[in-house]
C-alpha cells in the first residue's frame, strides 16, 4: 500500500474514532436523574475522558509512525482501542471508584 493512501486511511479511521468518543461523551453528559454533587464522580468522569483522549492520541501516533504500512493496522488499532476503552471504563473504572468510596 502506498504511503499516501495509508496515511489517508489512518486519518479516516481515527476521525471516526474521535467522532465516536465525542458522541459517547455527549450521551454520557445527559442524565435523567437528579444531579448529585459527588466529587468522586466528577473526578472519575474527567479521568475517563482524559484516558480516552490520551489512548486515542497514542493509537493515532503509533499507526501513523508504523513501518509496515499495511491496511489492516488502522482497523486492528481501532478494534483494540474500542476493546481497551470498554474494559477500562466498564470494569476497571467502577472497581477503582468502589475502592475510593470505601
Amino acid at each position: 500500500m502506498k504511503e499516501f493512501n495509508y496515511h489517508i486511511l489512518v486519518a479516516i479511521v481515527n476521525i471516526i474514532l474521535l467522532v465516536l468518543i465525542c458522541l459517547f461523551l455527549l450521551i454520557a453528559s445527559f442524565s435523567v436523574s437528579a444531579p448529585i454533587d459527588d466529587p468522586i464522580d466528577k473526578v472519575s468522569r474527567n479521568i475517563s475522558t482524559g484516558f480516552m483522549f490520551v489512548l486515542w492520541a497514542v493509537n493515532y501516533w503509533l499507526q501513523y509512525k508504523s513501518n509496515k504500512k499495511k491496511w489492516y493496522l488502522p482497523l486492528t488499532g481501532a478494534v483494540l482501542y474500542v476493546a481497551i476503552v470498554f474494559i477500562a471504563l466498564g470494569y476497571v473504572s467502577p472497581f477503582i471508584r468502589e475502592l475510593l468510596i470505601k
